[in-house]
């Protein structure tokens, strides 16, 4: 569907308000139980508008370009029953941030050689163990977005995203089943997998024997998957939003020591590489690289125009949506800064505890409270320094406001977990709880 800018534009200098334009051309390639199962293409365009009016917001969307004049009509009637949000538009930009997000060699990659890819992943899996079941999604995405405003905002990029994600499912001797996953998305075309596959056969190896493990608190080593659960929780608590309504534990606590003082946070826009990277928010807002966390210390709520406006502050460019729902203020691609030391070197720390792969649940807690509790789905138990084998029945809670008071340390290898980029992290006095 051709995108009707030009009427888009007329309607939004009648009116006080904004329009994101969202268009998305897709293919996937998905593979079960080792065989191709379908080759999925789609093309989505979605408009998104918000008027303000008399002082009041109202919000609707559309996926039909011949309905502009009826999804602006219908914004403006919604507004009558909106929330009373005065909110100041930005203008252009002097200058959009060159960021290269979008990669041109995806435009001749086909169905044929995601295929091919995807058919010599299964394979360099298969030679690990042949009874490891593979299940695998391959993607490419093709994404501009476009936001204009009454104030005389017109801005747009285009970014791809190419990556896959890879499920192997194996049966121990003691016919329990063992899921060993791994993903990797950017904006680059690359058909490298060589470090997916090593990460799937050492946790393959290190599942192939059993440990057992005691209830009580263990120091626990968290790889880069696990680790992005713990953050997601810590988003909550960082988010204007939270801080607004007065639920956020931290929203006392800017400039203060909350955290290790080698614990650093990072809101990144800004890389080449993020599938979460853009020059400017959802609402036009050029982005910009902060540290929200320097070394324990609490630096920056993230906030969109909205949250800004009732918190009487200034947004931070983090304001992130679906056309078809309004802003909220989110990190872009989240980065935790490693360490020099490698990752055996933070295992060889440990005289009894825990390396965690994967885990389920996260959010079965008070997470606006920064609580979690999780069952461990993936993990194996460390003596001596050595890992010995795979825990079942384990199930790990706490706090992360606690969990991140005691971060012993961080190591060098790091990940890319879709929209985070992290290294594994070791944290002293987890809670265990085991069978």
């Amino acid at each position: 569907m051709a995108i009707n800018y030009i009427k888009i534009k007329d309607r939004v200098s009648g009116i006080k308000g904004d329009v994101i334009v969202s268009e998305v051309t897709s293919q996937k390639a998905k593979f079960e139980n080792d065989e191709l199962n379908a080759v999925e293409n789609s093309t989505h365009t979605g408009i998104g508008v918000r008027v303000i009016k008399n002082g009041k917001v109202g919000f609707t969307s559309t996926n039909d370009d011949s309905k502009i004049d009826e999804v602006f009509k219908r914004a403006e009637e919604l507004s009558e029953y909106g929330e009373e949000l005065d909110l100041s538009l930005p203008k252009n930009p002097p200058a959009l941030r060159n960021i290269k997000l979008y990669d041109p060699s995806l435009e001749k990659v086909d169905e044929y050689d995601m295929l091919n890819l995807g058919e010599m992943i299964i394979k360099s899996i298969k030679e690990i163990d042949r009874t490891i079941t593979v299940n695998l999604e391959i993607e490419k995405d093709f994404i501009r977005k476009t936001i204009i405003n009454s104030n005389g905002l017109d801005v747009s990029f285009e970014k791809t995203i190419w990556g896959f994600s890879v499920e192997g499912v194996y049966l121990q001797n003691d016919e329990s089943l063992v899921w060993l996953y791994d993903s990797k998305y950017t904006t680059r075309y690359s058909i490298d997998f060589t470090d997916l596959i090593a990460y799937i056969r050492n946790m393959y190896l290190f599942s192939r024997q059993n440990a057992k493990i005691s209830s009580g608190k263990y120091p626990v080593i968290f790889s880069p998957l696990a680790f992005s659960m713990l953050l997601e929780i810590l988003s909550v608590s960082l988010s204007g939003e939270n801080v607004y309504k007065g639920i956020s534990p931290l929203k006392d606590k800017m400039k203060t020591q909350v955290f290790s003082e080698n614990f650093t946070l990072i809101d990144d826009p800004l890389l080449e590489e993020g599938i979460a990277s853009q020059p400017f928010d959802d609402e036009g807002i050029l982005t910009n690289y902060k540290e929200v966390i320097s070394n324990g210390v609490l630096n920056s709520f993230l906030y969109d125009l909205r949250t800004a406006y009732l918190m009487n502050t200034i947004p931070t460019g983090n304001g992130f949506r679906d056309y078809n729902s309004l802003p909220k203020p989110s990190f872009s691609n989240m980065v935790v800064p490693n360490s020099e030391i490698p990752l055996n070197s933070l295992i060889s720390r440990v005289d009894k505890g825990l390396i965690v792969y994967n885990v389920l649940g996260g959010g079965q807690s008070n997470v606006n409270a920064g609580e979690f509790s999780v069952n461990v789905e993936l993990g194996s138990l460390i003596e001596s320094g050595k890992i010995v084998g795979r825990v079942k029945n384990v199930m790990l809670f706490g706090n992360v406001f606690e969990l991140f008071r005691n971060i012993i340390d961080f190591s060098r290898e790091t990940k890319v977990v879709f929209d985070k980029v992290l290294p594994y992290i070791l944290c002293d006095n987890v809670n265990v709880v085991a069978e």
